[in-house]
């Protein structure tokens, strides 16, 4: 283990992910920043390193943990591909470092993309009842919009399951009036699934819950709804009839904001990465790459062309494939190799020796 104290890669990691380089924070000034300090001070350490060392502490081998992602575009109807990608590599992370069964729950139209994507990842979608008898495998399920029946199957899956942790990424979260918005301030409860019941119940249950946001009205970003109401375009007053704002009102044990959400799921990979001492938990570029081009395969879209094609909220594949890089330099200051890499050289140089 690196004498490198792990604090100074979770500062270097939270920096990296919040630099205000997206459509949000260029064209339309989103303060993430901002966001990201009122999230900070109610934890007092990196956010990505916290959510990294709760995962640690609360996740054993054999454990299930539950992905909630998709957000379906109200222009076309089609899942984004921030947020399956994420989900999909942070899922990766956890059944890689810390040997637990990766379980994604989302919409049924946006399943096929949610397959694609995990698939980019290295995983193999399975069959519920059989998933944790083998390795890398993952369970995708869908879930209901009608209120009372999301209610019901929130109950059964986490019965089922058993999750260890429930983390968003990138989820539509209700408001105060159980509303779900786009990021303009209009209404999509009509197609969008009722997940905020799973996330709350699990809250409820004391399992681990942590949402990534990268504006406001995503699940768990209810951790400063107070700051998302005060700073965000229509966080408190909303386009759509509720008048109750987008600022979702869901709170977490812990809530991240980030640039774009999927560098906050990156972000806690390189954090697990360093906190396990092993670079290989987290994604390189090549893979980053792939992940995203499977992806739109599978049906997401770029949300700010609204096109099939490999962007995520308007950044282009080799930006994001520099992130992943640029987190792996990061982790590489204090865990040089992997393990495997470092047992070769220990061997090939006492050979030479």
């Amino acid at each position: 283990m690196s004498g490198i104290p792990v604090e100074n890669v979770g500062e270097a990691v939270d920096r990296l992910i919040t630099v205000p380089m997206s459509n949000w924070a260029i064209l339309k000034g989103i303060p993430v920043g901002q966001v990201y300090e009122a999230c900070r001070a109610k934890v007092g350490e990196p956010l990505c390193l916290r959510a990294a060392r709760m995962l640690v502490e609360n996740v054993a081998p054999g454990d299930t943990v539950i992905f909630v992602t998709g957000f379906v575009m109200l222009s076309c109807g089609k899942p984004e591909t921030d947020g399956p990608v994420g989900a999909a590599a942070l899922a990766r992370a956890v059944d890689v470092g810390l040997k637990a069964t990766p379980i994604f729950v989302t919409e049924d139209s946006v399943k096929p993309a949610m397959a694609a994507t995990a698939v980019g990842a290295g995983l193999h979608p399975w069959d519920p009842d059989s998933a944790r008898q083998g390795i890398h495998r993952a369970i995708i399920e869908g879930f209901p919009i009608d209120h009372q029946a999301a209610s019901d199957a929130a109950h059964r899956m986490l019965d089922r399951y058993q999750p260890s942790a429930v983390i968003a990424i990138e989820r539509p979260g209700w408001n105060r009036n159980r509303v779900h918005h786009s990021g303009g301030g209009f209404g999509i409860s009509e197609f969008t699934a009722k997940i905020d019941y799973l996330f709350e119940e699990a809250k409820a249950r004391g399992i681990l819950t942590i949402g990534i946001g990268d504006l406001g009205n995503e699940m768990g970003m209810g951790f400063v709804a107070d700051t998302i109401r005060r700073l965000i375009p229509h966080g408190d007053v909303c386009q759509c009839p509720c008048g109750g704002g987008i600022a979702a009102a869901s709170e977490p044990d812990l809530g991240i904001m980030t640039n774009i959400s999927n560098w906050g799921a990156y972000g806690v990979e390189a954090c697990l990465a360093a906190l396990l001492d092993e670079p290989e938990v987290l994604h390189d570029g090549p893979a980053e790459r792939w992940l995203i081009e499977e992806s739109v395969r599978g049906g997401a879209i770029d949300p700010v062309s609204g096109l099939l094609r490999p962007y995520v909220d308007g950044t282009p594949t080799h930006i994001n494939v520099a992130i992943v890089e640029l987190l792996h330099s990061i982790v590489h200051h204090r865990v040089p190799g992997s393990v495997f890499t470092r047992e070769y050289q220990a061997t090939w140089t006492k050979g030479k020796k």
